[in-house]
């Protein structure tokens, strides 16, 4: 084993998840997903991740999800499905249509759940929307609810997200004192799933993933207790950058100069390929301490020589400054922010 792979998986290590003496039960609501991160092997195409959604664990009183492909037309929304009004108001009516009888309004936020029907939902346009009537509970009533309006996230969480990465302090609203419960909270229960993560060396461990199908949010949490308290949060949306402005697709160059000089990273062809070993002195090394707060890595972009790419391989330390560097294109395609107490 080389010193970079040593190195690597002594500091791999310290987020895994830990035994907690009392921890919190698991949310009823939630589903396990066999996730894969973005990364592996550069010379491969980079394809978006596959989630295969299994059935959620022994729940409690919960019933589990009828598989989607016996439901209805209405199949976008399995019971327990759960669903946000991002409208100023919306109606819950006694039947599938806009002059069947008013139950109440539904302000902003109110948050509905989907639940099973005898019939398939009801194709209608409102104004310029078009949706669908849908069998919600809201509190203790019934009714059906035109689905233009709904959202599967609490609407103010898209006016308050910064999509702010401080690395070892926080992403977004995650911190390490954050709960699975409040993960619920804060991005909408069903955009919250557990999932099986894939590690270096073939290992996995058990997480939480967010936006599971959404390239532009997606997020992997890592637990140091059991849905409690998060170590680190693995980052594979576009849309999420760090105080330093770069992240998932930022080039080399634009590292470079949030660094305001040249970085060593690890060679290509094997498990820490592109890893960012060091910042060599420059900006980044204040509030982006490699290891302690975050882990970037590399990954080459086509069009490329095959020849650049051999002359990078394997388990050393390579630098920013080698010709080859900079004829492989060059970009973050992975980047983890430890979470510190």
């Amino acid at each position: 084993m080389g010193y970079l792979a040593a190195l690597l998986i002594v500091a791999a290590g310290l987020g895994q998840e830990q035994e907690a003496p009392a921890a919190k039960p698991e949310a009823e609501s939630l589903q396990e997903a066999e996730v894969t991160p973005a990364g592996g092997n550069p010379e491969e195409p980079e394809l978006a991740p596959l989630f295969e959604l299994e059935p959620p664990e022994e729940i409690g009183k919960r019933e589990s999800p009828e598989p989607i492909e016996k439901l209805g037309t209405w199949a976008k929304y399995p019971p327990a499905t759960v669903l946000y009004v991002d409208a100023s108001s919306l109606a819950l009516r006694t039947g599938p249509k806009r002059d069947a009888i008013l139950v109440h309004y539904m302000p902003r936020e109110t948050r509905v759940v989907a639940l099973k029907d005898v019939i398939d939902s009801v194709p209608d346009t409102i104004g310029s929307r078009e949706g669908h009537w849908i069998f919600m509970r809201q509190g203790q009533h019934e009714g059906y609810v035109f689905d233009a309006y709904l959202v599967s996230a609490p609407p103010s969480m898209h006016e308050s997200l910064d999509w702010l990465c401080e690395p070892g302090k926080r992403v977004g609203p995650i911190t390490s004192k954050t709960t699975l419960e409040e993960l619920m909270s804060f991005f909408g229960e069903s955009n919250v799933r557990n999932a099986r993560i894939p590690l270096a060396e073939g290992e996995t461990e058990r997480g939480t993933v967010i936006f599971s199908e959404d390239p532009e949010r997606r997020l992997f949490i890592r637990w140091k207790y059991h849905n409690v308290s998060p170590s680190a949060v693995i980052v594979e949306g576009t849309r999420w950058h760090t105080t330093k402005g770069f992240g998932i697709g930022s080039r080399l160059s634009e590292i470079l100069r949030a660094n305001e000089g040249p970085i060593s990273f690890a060679g290509f062809g094997w498990d820490y390929a592109g890893y960012v070993m060091s910042w060599r002195g420059g900006a980044l090394e204040a509030d982006h301490r490699l290891r302690d707060d975050i882990s970037v890595f590399l990954a080459p972009g086509q069009p490329y020589l095959p020849a650049d790419f051999q002359a990078l391989q394997g388990d050393r330390e390579f630098s920013s400054e080698q010709p080859e560097s900079r004829k492989l294109n060059l970009h973050v395609n992975a980047m983890t922010i430890m979470l510190h107490e």
